[in-house]
């Protein structure tokens, strides 16, 4: 709602859910959710920071 009364379009929301050790992430474009199904466990560091790092790529450059 803020947005929209801002005139700030958003196309696309990524969100991430964790216990802690277990992460799950999840991106809604418009009326459509995908959810990612897998369990990243935090031994695998790497690949959650990466899958974090590219919704902040996408949020900085996003493509049209």
């Amino acid at each position: 709602m803020f947005n929209e009364r801002e005139g700030n379009q958003i196309k696309t929301i990524y969100r991430a859910v964790t216990l802690g050790t277990i992460w799950q992430f999840l991106k809604l474009e418009g009326q459509l959710v995908s959810i990612d199904l897998s369990e990243y466990y935090i031994r695998d560091i790497k690949k959650i920071l990466g899958i974090l790092s590219l919704a902040i790529q996408n949020f900085r450059n996003p493509v049209f």
